[in-house]
């Protein structure tokens, strides 16, 4: 399949630390969710083409903020890694409340990305997050991430089971030309909804 697509022209805007403080505008936006070490950060700097947009670190449950990124046709927040141990249990506490009080009250959310590590698919913490947003009618993606670190098989036997139970979702790997086309063309579906 040819692979020809235009990056996601993505510029880092700014962090809020709370719901609070979250940037105030009029466009769509979609949200990035996932566990710590889920690729989130490493799928940003690949859709917009640029290696360093977003840190990536080999400490997971670095992103502590909401950080916004701008892309032509809306917004990517990019969320804090959830259920990694390391993390106080204030900033659990914190991030307990913060998050939800976000689904509840963003507006111009028009959908939700959960990325989730294929090799480990769909854990606890991503179906309580998944259904979280289901209760509320958010419309969710799920990101089976790094399926380059799977067989093909075993790529497609995940995608089978998880697509079954949670809906259309993609196999995506950072080095595949093909994923990273389909992730912004859904990207750019779900801003324009």
């Amino acid at each position: 399949m040819k692979c020809d697509f235009k990056y996601l022209d993505l510029q880092f805007v700014e962090s809020a630390a709370e719901y609070a403080q979250c940037l105030n505008h009029e466009y769509p936006e979609i949200a990035f969710v996932g566990a710590s070490n889920a690729g989130k950060s490493s799928a940003i700097n690949a859709i917009s083409n640029k290696k360093k947009l977003a840190k990536v670190s080999k400490t997971p449950g670095k992103t502590k903020l909401f950080n916004f990124f701008k892309s032509t046709n809306g917004y990517i927040v990019d969320f804090p890694g959830y259920g990694y141990s390391k993390v106080s249990k204030s900033q659990k506490k914190e991030w307990s409340k913060e998050l939800p009080q976000y689904f509840d009250l963003r507006k111009n959310l028009s959908g939700v990305v959960i990325f989730t590590d294929i090799r480990n698919a769909m854990r606890e913490v991503d179906v309580s997050m998944f259904e979280m947003l289901h209760q509320r009618k958010i419309p969710v993606l799920v990101v089976l991430t790094k399926s380059d670190k799977v067989s093909a098989e075993a790529a497609t036997h995940t995608y089978g089971q998880v697509n079954e139970v949670f809906g259309y979702c993609l196999n995506f790997s950072i080095k595949d030309r093909e994923s990273i086309r389909e992730l912004i063309f859904s990207i750019n579906e779900l801003l324009s909804n």
